[in-house]
């Protein structure tokens, strides 16, 4: 039996042995593919976003005393100036 031609492109899903049930199949393990590989972006950015926040503590324990100086040196600049 010859493969079926259908309107929307599809070919084959009728006249082989499991051909809709195949089709289908595959197209199962397709979404779940999709599915299971899409957990990994979100984990990836939270590694990312947990790291930046650790650096981000670091930096501010290092050179907090620094900083506050800094700070406040700009404070008093803008105070003399208004």
């Amino acid at each position: 039996m010859e493969p079926t031609s259908r309107p929307d492109g599809l070919r084959g899903l009728r006249g082989r042995a499991g051909g809709a049930a195949a089709a289908v199949a595959r197209v199962a393990r397709a979404g779940r593919a999709r599915i299971a590989g899409g957990g990994q972006g979100v984990v990836e950015y939270g590694l990312i976003l947990s790291l930046s926040a650790m650096l981000a503590v670091v930096l501010l324990f290092v050179f907090g005393g620094t900083l506050s100086a800094v700070l406040d040196a700009v404070g008093d600049a803008i105070d003399a100036a208004s």
